[in-house]
Order: structure tokens, then sequence, then C-alpha cells
């Protein structure tokens, strides 16, 4: 079986790694000179069990999978490759400095509870003897002693020399363009460089996910501008992320400490804006005020791929031997073990993922029974 996969973030690279390790032939196209070049080698690497955006349900769910799957890839990774992922148990402390946050908290901290999430709650004295940076200004605080973090630039390239030593072939500089159509099914892509055939496609493009606009059906794919800043310590300035509602704080490596981040629809624009910098600074100097006078090494801005209800799409398309895995926000680096295995699944067709079906494409479609495809 040949299969392509559309993308060469972290999801693809997941998604390509599972398939060739299943024997499966894969060329993975990514439209940049590098892969991991958008979201994936921007993002922060935080990884919790938990989301604070909802309740208890499919997302949750999901989330806790992710969650549980991405120790053992991990390790597997840097087992292959040598390269320290820099992946640790941080902690993570969510703090409140307003009485909007501590009602937040307080929700948060009941269904976290309810739903089996290790956290402790905490007044300021007590945040701020294992956090000392943190600002005299914080009124209490969530702790979640189970988050983990990971380099994501290391990440993406273990995941590279994995799915290349176990033979994936990876074009760069090479778009998808449009898919090749044989009446109801998928049998390809069309790239700058001419048609490219295969059994299955997994369209793991992010926020470019819906590059085909001549389908019978809309996928629907959401840009979601990031900012970012990195600042130099010394050694290390804090011990755990620490978040808010406006900011958060990432000791990466001794030396480099990362604060983020914004949520911008703008477009495909991933200008840097001094709007955006002054909001991610004010953030971290309300978390820890002596963030204002650590010298900047440099910021960037990147693309989170996003879909209108911020939730992913994971499972197939109203088309044969079309997957489709992207949307995953702000949650990509933790869920691209699981979604690459899920992928790899459905592309062998070994397994279903019924409890995946909250995420399917068809929510987005008025009449998903109906589609026409000719």
């Amino acid at each position: 079986m040949r299969v392509i996969v559309i993308g060469g973030g972290v999801v693809g690279l997941a998604a390509a790694d599972e398939l060739t390790q299943r024997g499966i032939s894969v060329e993975l196209l990514e439209r940049n000179p590098r892969v991991g070049q958008e979201s994936s080698s921007a993002a922060a690497g935080i990884l919790p069990a938990h989301t604070n955006e909802e309740g208890p349900g499919p997302f949750q769910e999901l989330i806790q999978r992710g969650y549980d799957a991405f120790p053992g890839a991990a390790r597997r990774l840097t087992r292959l490759t040598g390269i320290d992922l820099r992946f640790r148990k941080s902690g993570m402390f969510s703090l409140a400095f307003q009485p909007a946050d501590e009602e937040d908290l307080a929700r948060e901290e009941g269904w976290h509870r309810a739903a089996g999430i290790a956290c402790q709650r905490l007044t300021a004295l007590e945040v701020r003897k294992l956090e000392p940076r943190v600002s005299q200004a914080a009124r209490s605080g969530l702790f979640y002693p189970e988050v983990f973090q990971v380099d994501t630039g290391r990440l993406v390239e273990a995941y590279l020399q994995v799915v290349q030593a176990q033979g994936a072939r990876i074009r760069v500089n090479s778009p998808a363009k449009r898919f090749l159509l044989k009446e109801d099914q998928v049998v390809g892509v069309e790239t700058a460089e001419g048609p490219l055939f295969a059994d299955r496609v997994v369209n793991c493009a992010g926020p470019w996910a819906g590059f085909d606009a001549g389908l019978a059906f809309t996928i629907p794919a959401v840009p979601v501008r990031g900012q970012m800043i990195q600042f130099q310590t010394s050694p290390s300035f804090i011990s755990h992320v620490c978040a808010s509602p406006r900011a958060y704080l990432v000791q990466r490596a001794a030396g480099v400490l990362i604060a983020g981040t914004t949520v911008e629809y703008a477009g495909f624009d991933k200008r840097v804006t001094e709007e955006g910098l002054a909001a991610i600074r004010s953030g971290a100097q309300e978390l820890a005020p002596g963030v204002g006078r650590l010298p900047v090494q440099k910021s960037w801005a990147g693309l989170r791929p996003g879909t209108p209800d911020g939730r992913p799409v994971l499972g197939p398309a109203p088309l044969k031997n079309l997957l489709l895995a992207y949307g995953h926000h702000r949650n990509g680096i933790l869920l691209a073990p699981l979604t690459g295995r899920v992928a790899a699944d459905w592309v062998t067709q070994a397994q279903d993922h019924p409890e995946l079906a909250p995420f399917g494409v068809s929510r987005f479609l008025a009449k998903p029974d109906r589609v026409v495809v000719s």
C-alpha cells in the first residue's frame, strides 16, 4: 500500500512514523523548505492532561489519551535517535490575579478533580514558596504536578530522522495543489512536479488543510496566529510552567525562557506585531515582574491549525481513501503521537475509533449524508 501524507508538521510526521512502522510506503509533502517550520517549531511544548476550555466530555477524553500516549513516544524517539527532547515533568501553576481569574480557577478545580486530574489549590504564599519569582500580586493558584514539557524543535528533528530511517520519502517545497479524484474516491494529489498517486491520502496540512477549493464539500481550516518571545536567563528563571489567562512562561532550558502567546485571527499573516509583543510582555510581567529585566533573544509568530469550533478534525472525509487529521490548535504537540496512531489504524483498516465520532468533519457539513462528488 502507498500513502501520501500532506503536511510535514509534527502531526504529519507522527502519521508517517506510524505508517512506516507498519510497513506502508509513505510520501510526505511539505510546502516549506524544511519540515516543522510552522506551528510545530513555534509552539512552547506544554503538555497538560487537561483543558481549561470546557468541562468533561469527548475533548477532555481526547486530551487525556494524547497525554497518556506521549511519554512512550518520546522515549522511543530518544532511543532511536539519541536526541535529548528535553522531555520532563515540570508541573504547572495556573495563577489568578483578578477576581474573575479566581472564579475560573474554582470552576476548573471542581471539574478537574471530578475527572481525576491531579491538581491542588494553593494560596499566594504557598505558590511563591515553590516558585519565588511569581508576582506578589498573585491572589492564588492551581498547581498541576503532572504537566510535562518538550522541546518542539528537537521533537520535529527526532521524528524526521526516524521516518527517513524507516523509508519515508520527504518532499519539501512541495505544496499539495488539489486532490486527484476518480468518481467518489481520492487516488492521489496534484503537486507542482506533477501528479502523485496513492491508495490513501492523509491530510495533516494544518491551516492549509482546505487547500482544494474544487471539492463538493469544504474542509474547514482556520489559521490562528500566536506570537512568542524568548528571553535570556542565567541560568534558569523558573522551575515550573507558570500561566494566567493572559500569558504563560516556560523555562525550556537553562538560559532560555519562553513567553507567550497571542490568539489572533489574522488570516495567513505571520508577522510579529508591536501590539502582540506588548501584550505578551504585559502578561509575562504580571506573572513575574523580573521578566521585564531580562534581555530578549528573539521573537516569532506561528499559525496554529484551527477550525470553526476550535476542535480537531479527525476521521474519514466524504470521499473514499481520504483521511483528515488537522485542526489541533494549541494541542498539536500533545496529540501528535495519538493522532499518528489513529491515522495509521484508519489507513490499514485495522481498527475503528468510534469514540472520535465527535471530531469528524461531518459536524461542519449541513447535510453530510447528501454530499455528492463527481
